[in-house]
């Protein structure tokens, strides 16, 4: 994110858009490009997870955006924008793997498991905004 222009592009315009944007950045373009490869990342995610099930329905992965959201803030990003490493964000998610498979071995109902990723969010949330 720190190496490439495009990188430094989409962390300026996530940190502050109108200071992005008042120094040339094309902060339209950017918005559109990062939507634009998340949803094919999405798909392809989407195909993967189909395929290992082998089969599709609309219902399978709902509540997999919480794990998401927790593997990032986990990993350093900041939830206001601005900053994010990715090599970050995939310790956040090898953890976050780590704890939902010791979740569910531990007999937690799907509920319980929501709760304690919801309370790692507000605590990495928390420990962040101190800094």
């Amino acid at each position: 994110m720190n190496k490439t222009t495009f990188g430094r592009q989409v962390l300026a315009t996530g940190g502050n858009e109108i200071a992005a944007r008042f120094s040339g950045v094309r902060t339209r373009r950017i918005t559109f490009t990062v939507l634009f490869v998340s949803g094919v990342v999405a798909g392809i995610a989407g195909m993967l997870y189909a395929g290992r099930l082998q089969s599709g329905r609309y219902q399978w992965g709902t509540g997999d955006e919480l794990s998401v959201i927790a593997a990032v803030v986990l990993g350093g990003t900041s939830l206001f924008g601005g900053y994010g490493r990715v090599l970050g964000s995939v310790f956040g998610a090898i953890f976050i793997g780590l704890l939902n498979n010791g979740l569910v071995l531990a007999g937690l109902d799907i509920s319980q498991q929501a709760i304690i990723q919801g309370a790692i969010i507000i605590l990495a949330v928390t420990l962040a905004k101190k800094r």
